[in-house]
């Protein structure tokens, strides 16, 4: 749109209105498959102190125009000027272009524009009494992504299963779309979305939003990189923040075939249907280890014994609930609540199952790690080392129960072979009941 003033005076008045900035959307002028802010090519003359005014479509880069010098009385003629409106305010002068016999024939000439300005002008002041002529007046639309200078955005810590959200704007004007891409730890739980994509031929503010749901535990370490389709504009920005794991699993799993097993978990658990718990007691004589059986439910933090018969290979019970701080009841068992496999030391017992391919009997007890390198998965127990003492056992039983003391007491001196009975197990003797392994009188085995 074109605005021409003429003032019959040898003082130059200008309208000083409010104009708004480059504010919302827009789309600039499609011409010959480029876009503008202004194309104007109508030829125009100055004979007085006057001025042209246009107004800007879009954000413009820089103004080219064609201009030139009447053919008379061009030596009296006043300079041709330019000038963009740029903040509610006409600039200082972008340009002059004298009047002298030199310049009669048009030649193009270009300004650079501010990205803000909203109109253009050309216009003349004092001795204006030549002819200027000038045509062909264009604005190119500008290209550009303005963006706050953003490093990093930060989540802060809060539970598992929660989400935060993190906004900024980006202005953006005649670009391609944006692109974007979440790479580091916990990635996969950022989401990032654009309310209005950049496009050729427009202008806008468009919001990014960046969403972290907190699906996996641990720490946000992630970069989010936003460019757009040519590379033109790229800006890295740090994710960071913490998920707080608020329930955990603890599972619980019985050896098929020793139908034993140890267990501990950070919260109350309900014993299962058919399973049977205990905690235990490391006698004095350190041969025997005593049951107490639990009642309806393992109280946290609790390392007991488990035992059923009516499992398989693929029985397993899965707990989950949030952690709490609780003491366990008294156990000489050491529960493994890290959560994670752990290192067993050298000289403790873990419970395992010496099975006999002769007799195709469980002999389940507690035998000793002699070195480095085994493991204790998460929610297992193991039994601590005695002192390093010469009197230090390879292997600990459970107690006979009053049943089972009477049919020790039976069995003869003798090695028998037979479901329940005695066997030497490494040239020491034990006895077998009920798929539990004892020592004998408590001798060192």
């Amino acid at each position: 749109m074109k605005k021409i003033t003429t003032v019959f005076t040898m003082l130059l008045l200008i309208a000083t209105t409010a104009s708004a900035q480059w504010a919302g959307k827009g789309t600039g002028i499609s011409m010959n498959g480029q876009w503008y802010a202004l194309y104007e090519t109508q030829e125009s003359w100055f004979g007085t102190i006057s001025e042209h005014e246009y107004t800007l479509q879009a954000p413009g880069a820089s103004m080219t125009f064609d201009v030139k010098c009447g053919d008379i009385l061009w030596v009296w003629g006043g300079p041709l000027r330019a000038a963009q409106f740029v903040n509610n305010a006409w600039s200082d002068q972008l340009y002059e272009y004298g009047c002298a016999k030199k310049n009669r024939y048009y030649h193009s000439d270009v300004v650079s524009l501010d990205h803000n300005a909203t109109k253009v002008k050309l216009y003349t002041t004092f001795g204006a009494t030549g002819y200027k002529y000038f045509k062909n007046v264009i604005v190119p639309m500008a290209s550009y992504i303005y963006s706050p200078s953003l490093t990093s955005l930060d989540f802060g810590t809060a539970d598992k299963g929660t989400s935060d959200t993190r906004t900024f704007t980006v202005a953006w004007c005649n670009v391609p779309g944006f692109e974007w891409q979440v790479t580091g730890t916990n990635a996969a739980d950022v989401k990032v979305s654009i309310d209005e994509n950049a496009q050729a031929g427009s202008y806008n503010t468009s919001t990014i939003t960046v969403k972290y749901n907190r699906q996996n535990a641990g720490d946000l370490d992630a970069t989010l990189v936003l460019s757009n389709e040519y590379g033109s504009y790229s800006r890295q920005v740090s994710l960071t923040g913490y998920s707080v794991e608020t329930d955990v699993t603890a599972k619980m799993r019985i050896d098929s075939k020793a139908k034993w097993g140890t267990f501990c978990a950070p919260f109350d658990v309900v014993i299962p249907e058919g399973v049977q718990a205990y905690t235990g007691e490391l006698l004095d004589t350190h041969a025997w280890i005593r049951l107490t059986e639990l009642e309806g439910a393992i109280p946290a933090n609790t390392a007991v014994v488990v035992c059923a018969d009516d499992i398989t290979e693929t029985t397993e019970w899965a707990f989950k609930a949030a952690p709490v701080e609780t003491a366990g009841l008294e156990s000489c068992f050491i529960p493994n609540l890290t959560g994670t496999e752990m290192d067993v030391p050298a000289g403790c017992y873990l419970l395992q199952n010496n099975f006999s391919e002769e007799t195709q009997q469980n002999l389940v007890g507690w035998y000793r790690v002699s070195g480095e390198g085994f493991k204790l998965a998460a929610n297992r127990c193991y039994l601590t080392k005695e002192s390093e003492s010469a009197d230090s056992r390879s292997f600990i039983g459970f107690e006979p129960t009053d049943n089972d003391a009477t049919a020790i007491s039976t069995i003869a001196s003798q090695t028998t072979v037979k479901a329940d009975g005695k066997y030497l197990v490494n040239g020491q003797v034990i006895v077998v009941k009920a798929g539990k392994a004892y020592g004998i009188d408590g001798r060192r085995l």
